[in-house]
């Protein structure tokens, strides 16, 4: 069942629903927070809704840095499987 619950990201409030826990919706807004936070204070004349697409971009590679390394270590994996399961 969703719930709904309000994260406040750069001094804004927002008003979410979700299935997800209210663990991990608190998680999610403080992680997007704090990137938003850090590239704001790099530049205080930066527009919000820079701030907003280059958070986005700054987590989407965190994302795919992640992804990469999952891939590679799944990789891994399998050649030792099969390292081990062959003769």
């Amino acid at each position: 069942m969703k719930q709904t619950f309000e994260v406040k990201i750069l001094d804004q409030k927002f008003v979410l629903k979700t299935e997800n826990s209210e663990d991990h919706v608190k998680r999610v807004a403080d992680y997007v927070n704090k990137v938003m936070h850090a590239i704001k204070q790099r530049s205080a004349t930066i527009s919000t809704q820079n701030v907003a697409i280059l958070g986005a971009l700054n987590i989407a590679e965190d994302l795919f840095a992640k992804n990469d390394t999952t891939k590679d270590m799944i990789t891994d994996w399998k050649e030792r499987l099969e390292e081990i399961v062959e003769p």
